[in-house]
């Protein structure tokens, strides 16, 4: 692509004024920025009016703006994405380059020096340099600037001038750069070569670089019948290169284009040909990404370059075979059949490739290779082909471009023996003091035991470098199976390895990526309307998906786990207050297009630390965590004490709770006789064990508010502990209808999640004294159809098969095992 740009470069500019010395004439653009202040578009037009000032000054030609002015910013730079949309809009114009953008001026407020008051404003934004020939971006500038006056217009308006100042100025130095850079750069054209045939064409590549100077390498992609085609890398332009050809008389040149010369040879013994006669069908361009070698499995359900073909004939052809082969790296070409081209037509295919990972796992350093395409098709009972070869760069297989950040989900790879060995070895065999931490929800137990897991085996951390190669900025990532046997990684790595980890327990897992930073989140399993159960700082987690995320530093891995959670929310909430670029990466998501590749299989890895050594540790962490959150829960029951309300009453009694201190929350409430104190109420004795004042409270609670669907949710539960599957189907199918829509019952009652995951019970999950998978299907089952009473006994019975492990042992007996999940579900009714 670069050659391209290149080419379009020295060819658009063939006629330029006095550039570096040399007599040539300056392109013309055309400056076109969506300026706004305060988000409302304004006429005024700062930033352009500095960047053509600046243009001007410089030489360059403008595009009056006259004879574009109904075009805007906004609307260009989605046309200025695809190639002929530019060439198009260039040609419309007469632009040659074309700057684009938008930039915002925002008011920061008041600020008042010295007694007087000021409007502090602050503008930013970023612009594009295109080159319309052939739609693709020559360079980016970004810049921001602040300004303060005691008038708000006036201090909008100069913060937008000295952005565009700036901005001005950046584009300028890279447009002369870039300009200088490629006139000095050597350039490749295509060279059709007629009247040749083996023997000759070993000639003329020998004799062209002595005869045509300019020529500085000669690479020969084809030769079929007598023509043959060549790259050639040229220093100069074509122009220089089609006079070269017409000064020798044994050469006559036949065609003409942009990009490509058909010369005739005229050599003795040669055949002649007086004209050049194409083929039926043309290749008119191959282009061909670099190659990612964990990304193979995208490349061989996505385009890993296109290729564009035209019928130069008169009659349509059927049946074109398209393909595509990486000589050494493919077992077979990947072919597609374009089954109609009618004459005249012009046709891009995007093309795949089945890339042999076998192969690629022993790529650990870029190199190049040749990648053929070629098309083949029938003509009068006759086949003909095409082909043309392009070289690209294969990456070594840890590789990684930002330009496409779901392709890190390549890298994490749950199901590698390495990873499912490491992460079922700790939840199996590490034993933690769960009297430390009685309530923990499970997928923070086991969040911290993988984190202490991987602290135990002492992971190194080693800053690895970003680089850029042919205009791409890579990373090199380590497979988890890397990190695990060198025992030592940067922030990408030691991420990739804990996701790969939690993800193979059933833990769901972003990455997080900033300009130059990746961290980890993880789903705690707590709906929303418990994040209290996690932490009653807000700023502590983050809710995704209506239930509660941790998010975790992995630089330092090395650190305790309450370190790491409390880094990773400063550095999480410290980038959205300053409205920073986040890119969030739901792993899943990325393996619908980047699937784990784990090209890695061949590195062997370290014994996993003794279960006694990871134990220590996460017991550790156990206290620690219970330790903050005790002294949270005490604050903040102070606080609500102090109030003296009945909604901060309740706001106490629900986290005293959750803390399992019941009688403290009873005696909170006790003076209280509402609806929203009766249910709460039940709660608490439910939670406390106590059936029979459950079950009182909650009938009472349902007299006294018919309405509120959630208290029939909380009666299902009671009824589920106590082994009654049709009444717990009854009571979930009658808290739903209470809602205007299902949907919003969902939400409301905290159970959306619990409908998403809906049959998906883990095996974990079955050794808990609450199957949470069997909840979730007697809710299923109320869902289904929540009118259906009479089929929720049946429904019940077809679900809840097996022994009857939920038994109330009385009114008052109500395992205290079998209510550690429950909390999860508990609808708590608020003023």
């Amino acid at each position: 692509m670069k050659k391209i740009i290149l080419h379009a470069i020295i060819f658009f500019f063939s006629f330029i004024t006095i550039l570096f010395g040399q007599d040539i004439e300056l392109p013309r653009v055309m400056v076109v920025v969506d300026e706004k202040i305060d988000d409302q578009s304004t006429s005024a037009k700062k930033v352009v009016g500095k960047i053509e000032e600046a243009l001007l000054e410089r030489g360059f030609r403008l595009v009056d703006k006259a004879q574009f002015g109904e075009i805007l910013a906004r609307d260009l730079s989605l046309d200025l994405t695809n190639p002929a949309k530019a060439k198009a809009l260039g040609k419309r114009f007469g632009a040659e380059i074309i700057i684009t953008g938008g930039v915002q001026a925002n008011f920061g407020g008041d600020i008042e020096v010295y007694g007087t008051k000021y409007a502090d404003y602050t503008a930013d934004g970023s612009v594009k340099i295109i080159l319309t020939d052939v739609g693709e971006i020559l360079a980016v500038s970004s810049a921001d600037a602040k300004a303060k006056d005691q008038s708000k217009s006036r201090s909008a308006s100069k913060s937008l001038e000295d952005l565009g100042k700036k901005l001005a100025t950046d584009v300028v130095t890279k447009i002369d750069k870039k300009l200088k850079d490629m006139r000095d750069k050597p350039i490749v054209i295509q060279l059709a070569l007629l009247g040749v045939n083996d023997a000759s064409l070993l000639e003329e590549e020998k004799k062209l670089p002595t005869k045509i100077p300019m020529i500085q390498k000669l690479k020969v992609r084809y030769i079929e019948g007598d023509i043959a085609m060549l790259d050639l890398t040229v220093k100069g332009t074509i122009d220089d290169l089609r006079a070269q050809f017409t000064s020798l008389g044994e050469y006559k040149v036949v065609g003409f284009t942009g990009s490509r010369l058909d010369v005739s040879t005229d050599t003795k013994g040669v055949k002649k040909v007086s004209a050049y006669i194409p083929s039926e069908l043309e290749i008119l361009e191959f282009k061909v990404e670099n190659i990612f070698p964990a990304q193979f499995n995208y490349y061989a359900f996505n385009p890993i370059g296109n290729m564009i073909i035209e019928n130069t004939g008169k009659n349509d052809i059927k049946n074109v075979k398209v393909s595509v082969m990486v000589p050494k790296y493919m077992q077979l070409a990947s072919e597609e059949v374009i089954p109609l081209l009618k004459a005249k037509e012009k046709k891009e295919i995007p093309v795949k490739a089945t890339l042999d990972n076998t192969v690629l796992q022993d790529v650990k350093d870029n190199i190049a290779a040749q990648v053929l395409g070629k098309i083949t098709f029938v003509v009068d009972g006759q086949e003909k082909s095409r082909s043309i070869t392009k070289t690209t760069t294969i990456y070594s297989r840890n590789s990684v471009s930002w330009n496409r950040p779901d392709a890190i989900g390549a890298f994490i790879t749950p199901n590698d023996e390495a990873v499912k060995n490491f992460s079922r070895f700790v939840i199996g065999n590490v034993k933690p003091d769960k009297t430390a931490y009685p309530d923990a929800p499970r997928n923070i137990m086991n969040a911290m035991a993988v984190w202490d897991a991987i602290r135990a085996f002492q992971i190194n951390y080693v800053v690895d470098p970003w680089r850029v190669a042919e205009g791409d900025v890579l990373d090199d990532i380590q497979f988890p199976r890397e990190t695990l046997a060198n025992k030592a990684g940067d922030c990408d790595d030691s991420s990739v390895l804990l996701a790969s980890c939690l993800e193979n327990i059933g833990i769901r897992t972003f990455l997080i990526g900033t300009s130059d930073h990746v961290f980890i989140m993880f789903d705690t399993g707590v709906n929303a309307k418990n994040a209290s159960r996690v932490s009653l700082n807000e700023r502590e987690y983050i809710v995704k998906d209506n239930t509660v995320w941790i998010p975790l530093e992995t630089t330092i891995i090395g650190k305790p786990f309450t370190q790491a959670w409390s880094m990773g929310a400063e550095g999480y909430y410290k980038t959205v207050d300053a409205n920073g670029k986040l890119d969030m990466i739901d792993v899943r998501k990325s393996w619908e297009k980047f699937p784990p590749s784990n090209l890695a299989s061949n590195v062997k890895t370290s014994e996993p630390p003794s279960a006694e050594k990871i134990a220590s540790l996460l017991n550790e962490e156990l206290i620690n965590v219970i330790t903050n959150y005790k002294e949270q829960v005490e604050a903040r029951v102070a606080a609500y004490k102090v109030d003296g309300t009945e909604k901060s009453a309740q706001k106490a009694s629900q986290l005293l709770a959750n803390a399992g201190r019941f009688d403290e929350a009873l005696e909170v409430i006790k003076k209280y006789s509402s609806a929203t104190s009766t249910n709460n109420r039940a709660n608490i004795y439910l939670l406390k064990g106590d059936s029979a004042n459950a079950y009182n409270n909650y009938t009472a609670a349902l007299k006294s508010d018919t309405k509120d669907g959630g208290i029939n949710l909380n009666f299902g539960l009671l009824q589920f502990l106590g082994g009654n599957p049709a009444e717990t189907v009854e009571s979930f199918a009658t808290a739903v209808k209470k809602f205007p829509s299902k949907e919003e019952a969902f939400t409301k009652l905290g159970i959306d999640n619990i409908v998403a995951e809906m049959g998906q019970t883990r095996a974990a999950e079955k050794t808990q004294a609450v199957d949470k998978g069997e909840l979730k299907n007697l809710l299923s089952s109320a869902l289904q159809d929540v009118n259906a009473k009479k089929d929720s006994k049946a429904n019940g019975k077809a679900i809840r098969k097996g022994e009857n492990k939920f038994i109330f042992g009385g009114r008052r007996g109500i395992d205290p095992t079998a209510l550690g999940n429950i909390k999860d579900f508990l609808y708590w009714k608020e003023i």
